[in-house]
């Protein structure tokens, strides 16, 4: 299976798409051992690092001026970051309480 087989126009994933997407299944795994130990700590751990991934790239997106996905940031915001934040939110308070 060719992840570029589903980017419009690539022939070939060059260095930096193949890390951004084995970054992705890196924590689509994490994701899974989390929710298959039911581990509401380790669950929260892993969002974490992926909303701190995010936020890096929509920093990087701004700080090197980079035209081409600019227009992808408000997606990143609204469909990554978002949701991340209130899941860690509801994680947290779920934390809190298993602990009392």
């Amino acid at each position: 299976m060719n992840p570029g087989n589903f980017i419009p126009g690539v022939s070939e994933l060059d260095y930096v798409t193949q890390l951004y997407v084995t970054r992705n299944i890196t924590v689509v795994i994490g994701l899974a051992v989390a929710l298959f130990l039911r581990s509401h700590k380790s669950l929260f751990v892993i969002l974490v690092v992926r909303l701190l991934t995010d936020v890096s790239d929509v920093i990087t997106v701004y700080a090197f001026n980079l035209e081409v996905v600019k227009s992808s940031v408000p997606m990143v915001v609204i469909i990554l970051i978002i949701p991340a934040l209130l899941a860690l939110w509801y994680l947290w308070k779920r934390i809190n309480q298993d602990s009392k």
